[in-house]
């Protein structure tokens, strides 16, 4: 047992996935295979010279989740429980296993690609921005630091105020993050709007909630009839349309939102800047615990920017996916994370 124990550690060095100073040592044990199931994921991207299908993606990392948990059975609790393989292979909207997870966080970061029947690794893409060199495409012996299933190095010299700027603005780039602040985005949406006169929809019409709490949910069926320019959306589940609304004098007012801004519930980005336009968006929580940092997200991110945060990230608890409320992660990706978030416009609570 001494052995497998030292297994462990050597990755925990090799790949700076160092245990919290009050973490649990299963729960350090199940980051450190969390993170090598997405290592040895990525490494099968270079099994086959013309590439691999996402199937064999999935079955390599059930495969070695399962030898690993054979090795450490202590540790078997802290992830979900194995269905029949055949379940693996299915596509699910809402990752619910750690193959799905992985997969689903490579392909919506550009870790890999999608093509027909198969799946191809990233160009090589390195972008740096204060003392963190977040990194994809590499060939997977050049991994040197891990974050959950993101890469990244350590780099020593500091930035001047001029290359902050243009760094800022490449990892937005590299991880399609808004370019934009939240006030921004607001007013860009503000300043698009055309409106008209509108009867009450027929179809099921759901009002964005504006005020916290918003535990059950970020939608009402009640609208704010102050004045306010909020959001509502209409129709059926899978054709649902979005639309800014406001009453003027007891009359609704609506102005029609793209499909491109809402779908795929890229509508957070609207409704994240809405609450922060009206100073009800609740900060990120976080706590610090060694070189382990604990966030808890209290209102969703957007896509992008959720997906950014997952993939170096490890779900607060793997056994219940998917987890995007709370995750945790490195403290020096944390720090930058913060920074990159901050600028955006989203604020931050140490607990």
């Amino acid at each position: 047992m001494n052995e497998y124990e030292k297994l462990l550690e050597n990755v925990s060095d090799k790949y700076h996935i160092y245990r919290g100073a009050k973490e649990p040592e299963n729960d350090w044990k199940a980051r450190v295979i969390y993170s090598i199931c997405g290592m040895m994921a990525y490494t099968s991207l270079w099994d086959d010279e013309k590439s691999i299908s996402i199937v064999h993606l999935k079955r390599r990392v059930r495969r070695i989740l399962k030898d690993y948990l054979s090795l450490y059975p202590s540790v078997s609790n802290e992830f979900p429980a194995f269905t029949a393989d055949e379940e693996a292979e299915k596509v699910s909207p809402y990752p619910t296993t750690i193959e799905d997870e992985i997969a689903d966080l490579f392909l919506k970061t550009g870790v890999v690609y999608h093509k027909p029947y198969r799946i191809v690794p990233a160009m090589k893409h390195e972008e740096k921005i204060d003392n963190i060199c977040f990194q994809r495409g590499l060939a997977p012996e050049s991994i040197s630091c891990v974050s959950g299933l993101g890469f990244y190095s350590l780099v020593k010299e500091a930035s001047s105020l001029a290359e902050e700027a243009k760094e800022m603005k490449d990892i937005r780039d590299m991880f399609g993050l808004s370019q934009d602040n939240l006030k921004t985005v607001w007013e860009k949406t503000l300043s698009a709007a055309s409106w008209k006169s509108v009867k009450p929809f027929e179809t099921p019409t759901k009002y964005l909630l504006l005020n916290p709490p918003f535990s059950y949910g970020y939608w009402t069926n009640k609208p704010d009839k102050t004045g306010q320019v909020s959001i509502l959306r209409t129709g059926q589940e899978g054709a649902l349309l979005y639309y800014l609304y406001r009453y003027e004098n007891n009359k609704l007012k609506v102005s029609p939102l793209p499909p491109w801004q809402v779908e795929s519930h890229n509508y957070r980005a609207l409704s994240c800047a809405l609450l922060s336009e009206n100073q009800t968006l609740p900060p990120i929580e976080y706590s610090v615990d060694g070189s382990l940092v604990h966030v808890h997200l209290n209102y969703l991110l957007p896509p992008r920017e959720l997906h950014f945060l997952k993939l170096y990230s490890w779900p607060e608890r793997a056994n219940i996916l998917p987890s995007n409320f709370h995750r945790k992660l490195t403290k020096v990706v944390f720090t930058v994370m913060r920074k990159i978030l901050t600028e955006e416009g989203y604020a931050f609570k140490e607990k």
